[in-house]
């Protein structure tokens, strides 16, 4: 409720915080306080100052006296206040501002569902799988190696200890690939992936696909990675995807091929991780054996093997057979009845008597490959042997022989050494 105040002198009615009447010029008996901006005075009770509309706050009143002045007579009392002013000035809202505003929440959640759809579509465990396959099927090894998550420790995919076999042109991928599921790994599935990590993180595919003439319906693990593309998307990596392809072949040769790349041999085998798919397995070069190529078709799951079956090579055998054919013509120079270090000898005569030895047949020889090794083995050979009899009667005879002994490399060249039978 507003209290109405008049002039103490003439009655006129005298506005809220008007220090003197307008009529008379005798100043108003309220009491009134100073504007903090305009420093005019102003009621004790009045929230904003009529001259310039600034909100008051509690300040100290001050005698009505000491702010109001008589007006001098023969004046328009009037003129003694200024003109009113706005009790409070409007500001009409920035347009463009609120226009900025929601042009940039539009664009934030733009950019929300955006990632959303980039997450749902091309951040996935299928489009994962996929783009594997079809890296396998471009023969792009970079490509199918960047969605390997390649953890260590024992096991196929552990790079530190067996190498990883590029694709070349003699690798056929596989064909026919499909995805048929996308599940969260059951107990008995997460057997197959580390030790404390979360079920949530992982995944297993169902796939289908075809090497050769098989068909596999395997499984692949897919691990969610901790590491964010573009720094807010999770992406997918294979645990696994590549498989053992173990070759058997000669204990003595240093390597053999895998798609035209070396891998050393260990006791007899040589080991290399491979992607699914046909793999063309060789001999390394190698002067004493050769092996026709194996085609091996590897899958996912299981390691794979393939046997090489090494056979003499024919320049070998020919270097074999001259080495067996100079040994023996060294044989037969001797003139002792037992020649030393060699595989015929003839007792029926004094040792102290010289004899002549003529080699009449040279024997075939035969090769065979085991423990590692290449064995040498002739049975037909035939020497004759002459000697003079009592009374100087010449006599002569014939005597069957065998050589034994191994082909070996020594320096790379193809070396034959003899192994006397008895």
């Amino acid at each position: 409720m507003t209290t109405i105040q008049a002039c103490a002198k003439c009655r006129t009615v005298l506005l809220p915080g008007q220090q003197g009447c307008l009529r008379c010029g005798f100043p108003a008996a309220e009491q009134t306080r100073e504007c903090s901006t305009c420093h005019r005075p102003t009621g004790v009770d009045a929230r904003f100052c009529p001259a310039c509309g600034q909100r008051l706050g509690q300040g100290s009143p001050m005698p009505a006296g000491e702010a109001a002045t008589a007006p001098t007579p023969g004046t328009d009392p009037a003129a003694l206040l200024p003109p009113p002013a706005a009790f409070a000035k409007v500001r009409n809202p920035n347009r463009w501002l609120y226009r900025l505003t929601g042009v940039g929440l539009a664009v934030l959640l733009a950019g929300i569902a955006g990632l959303y759809v980039v997450q749902s579509v091309f951040y996935t465990p299928e489009r994962v799988v996929a783009e594997y396959f079809s890296a396998l099927s471009e023969r792009d090894f970079a490509a199918a190696r960047s969605l390997l998550e390649e953890p260590s420790g024992d096991g196929p995919n552990d790079p530190g200890k067996l190498p990883l076999i590029p694709l070349n042109a003699s690798y056929q991928p596989p064909s026919a690939a499909e995805v048929t599921s996308i599940e969260v790994p059951n107990e008995i599935e997460l057997a197959g992936v580390p030790a404390g990590t979360d079920r949530a993180d992982w995944r297993v595919a169902g796939v289908t696909y075809r090497v050769g003439d098989r068909t596999f319906r395997e499984v692949l693990y897919l691990h969610r990675q901790k590491r964010k593309e573009l720094g807010v998307l999770h992406g997918w990596l294979i645990y696994g995807g590549v498989s053992e392809l173990t070759v058997s072949a000669w204990q003595n040769s240093p390597s053999v091929l895998i798609n035209g790349q070396v891998v050393p041999v260990l006791e007899g085998n040589a080991t290399a991780r491979v992607f699914p798919g046909v793999h063309e397995v060789g001999l390394a070069d190698d002067p004493l054996l050769r092996a026709e190529l194996v085609s091996a078709e590897v899958g996912l799951l299981r390691p794979h093997e393939a046997r090489l079956r090494p056979t003499v090579r024919d320049t070998a055998r020919k270097a074999v057979e001259s080495q067996v054919k100079s040994y023996l013509d060294h044989c037969a120079e001797s003139t002792d009845p037992s020649p030393e270090d060699c595989p015929f000898s003839w007792t029926a005569v004094d040792s102290s008597q010289t004899v002549q030895w003529t080699i009449e047949t040279y024997p075939e020889l035969d090769f065979d490959i085991y423990d590692g090794q290449v064995a040498v083995t002739g049975w037909s050979g035939r020497v004759n042997v002459a000697w003079a009899g009592y009374g100087g009667a010449e006599m002569d005879y014939d005597i069957g022989f065998a050589v034994t002994g191994w082909a070996t490399l020594v320096s790379a060249q193809v070396t034959f050494d003899h192994d006397l039978m008895y």
